[in-house]
């Protein structure tokens, strides 16, 4: 990133942080025009390094994620505030299956004071935290642990989901798309959109299936930089979890 501007770098660094950033909020950071904003933003995408979304820019697409550390400090206040609520809403005495990512890991460290949970998870990171809690038994399946997700997403990981019944399964995603809608009736995609869960690769997005397919109640977790990210796979429609966590800047989006 040599050849930009101090104040293109700048930006870089925000969206890197952030995942995303619109354009009003830019204008404000940096106290210039939307024009002058676009302008930036229109060379970094000339240049690959980010990508126009409706309103603002956000990383480019990738085909995987990127590393555990890196994700982990990404919108952690917004993490940490959905983790306390979904937290707030797991009953004691339950069995809980929680999926990959960084904002699992955020609920796992906030159910140190829950009692009598069995939980069944694929995300390393969340089994270490939950391991050091006495109150609660964690289950993990085996099979390699990748390196830039702390998780496991093997096949045999789709096969041990199956083998228990969760009152509630819990995953996060990649990103969120408005994709076209097929409706039960018929075999084609009408004009009309859902919003769908996805995830970069196939077998992410088999394992949070199993995860929702073997649980009662189903439940997703995603911040709102996940509305202006896209990727490749499908995981569910919104409108087949039973509950929805984001954090309260999209709650305001929405409203």
């Amino acid at each position: 990133m040599d050849d930009l501007s101090t104040r293109q770098q700048q930006i870089m660094t925000l969206i890197h942080k952030q995942e995303y950033c619109s354009i009003e909020e830019l204008a404000q950071q940096f106290e210039i025009t939307p024009q002058t904003i676009r302008r930036d933003i229109n060379l970094l995408c000339q240049q690959g390094i980010a990508m126009r979304h409706h309103g603002g820019v956000g990383l480019p697409v990738t085909l995987s994620n990127r590393s555990y550390d890196a994700r982990q400090i990404t919108n952690k206040d917004e993490k940490q505030e959905i983790a306390r609520n979904v937290a707030k809403a797991i009953p004691n005495g339950c069995t809980l299956f929680l999926g990959i990512g960084t904002t699992i890991a955020c609920i796992a460290e906030q159910l140190v004071n829950h009692r009598e949970l069995r939980v069944v998870t694929n995300n390393f990171q969340a089994a270490h935290t939950l391991s050091k809690f006495e109150n609660i038994e964690t289950w993990i399946p085996s099979g390699k642990i990748r390196a830039n997700g702390g998780d496991l997403v093997d096949d045999t990981v789709l096969n041990y989901f199956s083998q228990f019944a969760a009152d509630i399964g819990i995953i996060g995603c990649a990103g969120i798309c408005e994709l076209p809608y097929a409706s039960p009736q018929t075999s084609y995609s009408t004009e009309k959109k859902q919003a769908v869960a996805m995830e970069h690769e196939l077998r992410e997005s088999r394992v949070s299936q199993a995860i929702l397919d073997n649980s009662q109640q189903t439940w997703l977790v995603a911040n709102h930089t996940k509305w202006q990210r896209k990727a490749s796979t499908k995981v569910a429609p919104l409108c087949q979890f039973d509950r929805v966590f984001t954090n309260s800047r999209k709650e305001n989006q929405l409203s």
